[in-house]
């Protein structure tokens, strides 16, 4: 029942590790209709050497939205369209600097296959040519402790920065990050990965319950996402919103994405119907800190615990319902501001004058 400074009390509030987005373009995308608040892509359709970091605002209005509803750390990329985007970056909702918001600027390389890996003016117009674009660009990174290939430098600082991405992704250093989401696409992946041995998980993954079982099989995870993807498209047509409770029973280890930029406030919420649509409870707050944090490497974040970041925050009841109020949020120790745009045209205009 003691107060903490500040003056929140914390009685009967419950505290929850902070959550992750694992996969949004938060700092990315600021108003919708206007593009030049878009930095989401580069352009072309293999660009291993992109960054999202390169792109990201940390003074975006959206961040502390974001914020406020307990999400601590995102996983931001690119705009998921063309065969190799560039690498995704792992970011805190804090800091009005690069250097300050940035966890690691390459954690991931994002992969699109199916109608996504389409994308850009000199890609590939079909699934077979995907297929055999990525197996093309696949086969020529050539890596030199490979024996009987022939090396195209003697150390990685002696070629392009794209050709070092494209090693670090091979060696899976770079963890390859494949967006997916028809069945079929699912199982050509499963095959590559298996065949190239890469550090993978599955990304979207909308008709992934028909697959469930292979998946866990194949020990890959899969980062799901948005929770409430419909069957609209016929990328997806068996979406369904029972995808996260059936990969789970299956074995399947998860972490949750919106893939949006003014959405990533709503996680908690969807995280929520998937619940709802019958994931356990733990099951899904694990997919929200833990899981994620996990999947990159980072034991440190997403739980508390002794050894463990200071990153947590207080809510008054169940996170998943939006109706309990995040009290505040505590970003490596430090209470954050509870203040937005939007909190503030409230206050401006709660009484009309």
């Amino acid at each position: 029942g003691k107060s903490v400074k500040g003056g929140t009390d914390l009685a009967g509030a419950w505290l929850v590790p902070g959550l992750c987005d694992a996969g949004c373009r938060l700092g990315l995308v600021e108003i919708g209709m206007e593009k030049d608040t878009h930095d989401a892509t580069a352009g072309e359709n293999v660009a291993p050497d992109a960054r999202a970091v390169d792109g990201y605002n940390p003074r975006s209005e959206l961040i502390p939205i974001a914020r406020i509803n307990g999400v601590t750390t995102v996983v931001v990329h690119p705009s998921l369209s063309g065969l190799i985007a560039g690498q995704a970056a792992l970011m805190r909702t804090d800091g009005d600097t690069l250097f300050s918001a940035t966890i690691d600027p390459g954690i991931g390389m994002c992969v699109q296959v199916g109608r996504a890996g389409q994308g850009g003016d000199e890609g590939p117009k079909t699934r077979v040519g995907v297929s055999m674009k990525l197996r093309k660009v696949l086969d020529e990174i050539e890596l030199p402790e490979d024996k009987g290939k022939k090396k195209k430098g003697n150390s990685d600082e002696d070629i392009s920065p794209a050709d070092q991405a494209l090693r670090a992704f091979k060696r899976g250093e770079l963890r390859a990050l494949i967006k997916v989401e028809r069945a079929d696409d699912i199982e050509r992946v499963l095959d590559v990965i298996a065949n190239e041995s890469l550090n993978a998980a599955l990304v979207g993954c909308a008709e992934g319950h028909l697959l469930a079982r292979e998946i866990a099989d194949a020990d890959v995870p899969v980062i799901v996402g948005p929770l409430d993807v419909q069957p609209n498209s016929f990328q997806h047509r068996f979406a369904r919103y029972e995808n996260a409770a059936l990969l789970h029973e299956a074995g399947v280890k998860l972490a949750f994405r919106t893939g949006s930029a003014h959405g990533v406030r709503a996680l908690p919420t969807l995280a929520g119907l998937a619940v709802a649509h019958g994931l356990p409870f733990e099951a899904a707050i694990r997919a929200l800190t833990v899981q994620p944090m996990e999947m990159f490497g980072r034991d440190d974040l997403g739980r508390l615990a002794e050894g463990a970041e200071a990153t947590f925050f207080s809510v008054a009841g169940d996170p998943l319902q939006p109706r309990h109020p995040v009290h505040q949020v505590w970003i490596q120790g430090r209470a954050t501001s509870m203040r937005t745009r939007q909190t503030q045209l409230y206050e401006d205009f709660k009484v009309l004058r």
